[in-house]
C-alpha cells in the first residue's frame, strides 16, 4: 500500500496531499464559530467558506489534470472560468490565514473589509503577474509570500504584544538579535496554515500555467506596463481618503483595533498611510516664527540654584514600569526599594509616554529634542524624518562646554542611531562592543549593573575631573522575552501566579539595586552631579495581569485610568542642593526642560517655551494631557486654551523637525 502511494506522488497525482489537507480543515473547522453577528449584522460564515474555497480549488485542479491526462481540450470560456476560481479562491485563503492566526476578532469582521482585503490582495496578484508573466509562478509566489507574512506578523505580535506596522521593517535588524529572549508557541492556527499552505503549494505545482506575452519585446513591454500601475495606485492610496470613504477609523494610537475590526491587511495599510511627516493644519513659517517670538515675552530665568554640574548623566532604563500605578500591587519583597526611600535632593515622579510594549528611540527621541511623536505615532523620527542636523539637549550643553557622550550596552545600528546620533551631534557613542567581554549580563543581557560601571569608568577617563559631561544611557536589561526559563528572579507576585511577571518584576528589582550602586558613587563624588532616570515604556505583560490589577479591561478605564499604562517612573537626582518633590507628573518631552532647570545653566529659547507651557499642560501624550489642576482630558474634549497651546506647539516642533532653510534656528539653538 505504501508502495502505490509513494508511486502515485512520484507520478506527480495531488490526490493523497488534497485527502490529508481536508482531513486537517475538517479537524481545524471544529474549533471555529460557523458565523458571528455584530449590532444585529449577519457575518460571513467562514468555516464553511474556506471549506468551498478549498473544493473549488481542488474541483478546478482535478478537473484540469483529469482533461490533460486524457488529451481533451477543454472549452476556453471553461478555462479562464476556472483559472478565475483559483485566483478568487486563493485570494480567499490568503486573507482568511492572515485573519485566522492574527486577528483575535475574525469572525466579527464584517463582509465588507473582508471583501477589501480581498481586493488588496487581487491587486498585489494582478501587478505580480504583470512582473512575473506566469500565471502559475504568480499563485505560488502570493502563497509562499502571504504563510511567511503570517507568521511574521504572529512572531511580532509574540514579541511586543502589537500587530506588525510598516515601522517595524525598519528595526528588523533589532527583532532579530532579541527573537532568543522570546518563546514562540505553536499554535494549532501556525500549525494548520503551514500544512494548508505546503499542500497547496503541491497542488499549485501541478496546475497549467498561462502567459500574458510570449515574445520577448511583450514580455519587456508588461513589465514597462506594470510601472505605472504601480505609480498610479501609490498616488491614489497616499493622497486618496480611499479609507476615509470606507468609513474605516484608523487608530494610529492603537492600531490594533484597525487591525481587528477591518482585518490585518487593510490595517495595515491604513497606519502606514499616516507614516508620513505632515504639516498641521494652517502652518506657515511666518506662524511659527510668530508664536516663537511672543514665547519670548513669557520667560522667566532659572532661579533654582546657580550651580552647573561638572558631571550630567541621563538614563533611559529599558521597560522600567511601576505597576503599583495600575492597581494594588502586592509582592513577598518590595520591587523598588531604594527608588522609594530617595527623598533628598530628589525629584521624583511619573512621565507620561506615547508608547507601550516598544518603541524606545521615541521616547528616547522626545527626551533628547523636547518633540513630541503623538503627531506621528506610527513612525520614529530617528528612521523616518532625521535628515540633516537637529537641535537637542546636546547642542544646548555642549555650547556651554559640555562633551556629549552616549551608551547602549546593544547593537550599534539599531533604529538608525549612529546616524540620527550623529544629527544630534553626539561627540562619542559607546556600544556594546565596547564593553568587556566578562561583563556581567543576565538573560545573555548587560546587566544595569554593568552599565552603571561603564558609566563611572567613562566619566573616571576625563582627563581632568572638572571637565563637564553630559552622558545619555539607554539600558538593555529589561528587555521583552520575560517568558523564557533562562532566569529566576527574587520577585513574587501574592495571589497572582505567572512567571513571566514575576520575571520582569525581578528584572525591575535588579536595576532599582544598580540605581543604589551609582548614587551612592557618585553622593562621595566632588564635582556637582546630577542624574536623571526615567522608563522608556511599560512591557508587554499579559493582559490578564493589568486586568487583575486594575479591576477591568483597559477599554473600559476612563482617561485617568488609562493614562496609568504610559506613566513611567522617573527621578533627577543631584549631589548638591535642590529642591525636593514627589509625586510629580511630567512628561518625556518636558523632562528635560524639567532637568535644566535644576541647573545654573543657560537653556535654548525652545526650553524657556517648553517651561512656560508646562504651567498650563504639565504632561501630555498622545492620550491627552493633564491640566495644572491634576485632570486628565482627551484631546478630542480638551480645554480651548489647552488645545491652543497644543496647535502653537505643533507648529514649533514641526519646524524644528522638518524644516531645514526655513528652520528657527535661533529659537532651538543657542544663538
Amino acid at each position: 500500500m505504501l508502495k502505490r502511494i509513494v508511486e502515485r506522488i512520484r507520478k506527480k497525482h495531488i490526490l493523497y496531499p488534497m485527502v490529508y489537507l481536508c482531513a486537517v480543515i475538517c479537524v481545524v473547522l471544529r474549533y471555529l464559530p460557523l458565523y458571528s453577528d455584530k449590532e444585529g449584522v449577519q457575518m460571513i460564515p467562514m468555516g464553511a467558506a474556506l471549506g468551498t474555497t478549498i473544493a473549488v480549488l481542488f474541483i478546478t485542479v482535478v478537473w484540469e489534470l483529469r482533461s490533460r491526462e486524457r488529451k481533451r481540450e477543454l472549452h476556453p470560456a471553461v478555462k479562464a472560468l476556472l483559472r478565475l476560481a483559483g485566483i478568487f479562491g486563493l485570494s480567499f485563503y490568503l486573507v482568511f490565514i492572515l485573519e485566522f492566526v492574527n486577528n483575535s476578532k475574525f469572525s466579527q469582521m464584517e463582509i465588507k473589509f473582508y471583501l477589501l482585503d480581498m481586493a488588496g490582495v487581487l491587486i498585489i496578484m494582478f501587478i505580480l503577474f504583470m512582473i512575473l508573466n506566469s500565471y502559475k509562478l504568480t499563485m505560488i509566489v502570493m502563497l509562499v509570500f502571504y504563510s511567511l507574512i503570517t507568521m511574521v506578523f504572529y512572531a511580532v505580535n509574540t514579541m511586543r504584544g502589537e500587530p506588525f506596522q510598516f515601522i517595524d521593517i525598519f528595526s528588523a535588524g533589532t527583532a532579530m538579535e532579541v527573537a532568543g529572549q522570546y518563546k514562540f508557541v505553536m499554535t494549532y492556527q501556525v500549525v494548520s496554515v503551514i500544512v494548508w499552505s505546503l499542500c497547496l503549494i503541491l497542488i499549485l505545482l501541478r496546475i497549467p500555467d498561462l502567459k500574458l506575452m510570449r515574445s520577448i519585446p511583450g514580455k519587456i513591454l508588461i513589465r514597462f506596463a506594470a510601472l505605472p500601475v504601480i505609480f498610479g495606485l501609490s498616488f491614489l492610496y497616499l493622497n486618496y481618503n480611499w479609507n476615509g470613504e470606507l468609513g474605516i477609523v484608523t487608530d494610529l494610537f492603537a492600531p490594533i483595533k484597525t487591525y481587528e475590526e477591518c482585518g490585518v491587511q487593510v490595517g495595515f495599510f491604513c497606519v502606514a498611510k499616516y507614516m508620513r511627516l505632515t504639516q498641521p493644519e494652517d502652518y506657515s513659517v511666518e506662524a511659527a516664527e510668530k508664536i516663537a517670538k511672543d514665547s519670548l515675552n513669557e520667560q522667566t530665568p532659572n532661579t533654582v540654584t546657580d550651580v552647573e554640574p561638572v558631571n550630567i548623566i541621563c538614563v533611559m532604563n529599558e521597560s522600567l514600569a511601576d505597576y503599583r500605578k495600575i492597581g494594588d500591587l502586592r509582592t513577598n519583597i518590595e520591587v523598588m526599594p531604594f527608588y522609594d526611600s530617595l527623598t533628598e535632593n530628589t525629584i521624583k515622579g511619573s512621565t507620561l509616554v506615547c508608547i507601550k510594549g516598544g518603541g524606545t528611540a521615541k521616547t528616547e527621541y522626545e527626551f533628547l529634542t523636547g518633540n513630541s511623536v503623538k503627531r506621528f505615532p506610527a513612525m520614529v523620527p530617528y528612521v523616518s524624518y532625521f535628515t540633516h542636523e537637529q537641535y537637542s539637549l546636546v547642542t544646548t550643553l555642549e555650547a556651554q562646554g559640555y562633551d556629549s557622550v552616549v551608551m547602549h550596552p546593544y547593537k550599534k545600528t539599531n533604529w538608525n542611531r549612529p546616524t540620527a546620533y550623529r544629527l544630534l551631534d553626539f561627540n562619542e557613542y559607546i556600544s556594546i562592543d565596547d564593553f568587556d567581554e566578562n561583563a556581567s549580563k543576565i538573560r545573555g543581557l548587560i546587566s544595569d549593573q554593568a552599565n552603571y560601571e561603564k558609566i563611572i569608568e567613562r566619566v573616571n577617563e576625563k582627563q581632568n575631573s572638572n571637565d563637564k559631561l553630559f552622558l545619555f544611557d539607554i539600558t538593555i536589561q529589561n528587555h521583552g522575552g520575560y517568558n523564557t526559563n533562562n532566569y529566576t528572579g527574587e520577585i513574587q507576585v501574592t495571589d497572582y501566579n505567572d512567571p513571566s511577571v514575576d520575571r520582569f518584576l525581578s528584572l525591575v528589582h535588579e536595576s532599582d539595586k544598580a540605581l543604589q550602586y551609582l548614587i551612592s558613587y557618585f553622593q562621595n563624588v566632588e564635582e556637582p552631579t546630577l542624574i536623571v532616570m526615567f522608563g522608556d515604556h511599560y512591557p508587554a505583560l499579559p493582559d490578564a495581569f493589568t486586568e487583575y490589577l486594575s479591576g477591568a479591561p483597559y477599554d473600559d478605564l476612563d482617561i485617568g485610568q488609562q493614562q496609568n499604562y504610559y506613566a513611567t517612573p522617573f527621578l533627577i537626582w543631584a549631589n548638591y542642593d535642590i529642591p525636593e518633590q514627589s509625586g510629580v507628573t511630567t512628561s518625556s518631552n518636558f523632562l528635560g526642560t524639567l532637568m535644566l532647570e535644576q541647573t545654573g545653566l543657560e537653556m535654548a529659547p525652545y526650553n524657556y517655551y517648553l517651561k512656560n507651557m508646562m504651567t498650563t499642560i504639565p504632561a501630555l501624550n498622545h492620550l491627552g494631557y493633564m491640566d495644572a489642576a491634576g485632570i486628565y482630558h482627551s484631546w478630542s474634549e480638551g480645554g480651548e486654551e489647552a488645545l491652543k497651546k497644543e496647535q502653537d506647539y505643533e507648529y514649533l516642533q514641526y519646524n524644528n523637525l522638518a524644516e531645514n532653510g526655513d528652520r528657527l534656528d535661533w529659537f532651538f539653538g543657542m544663538g
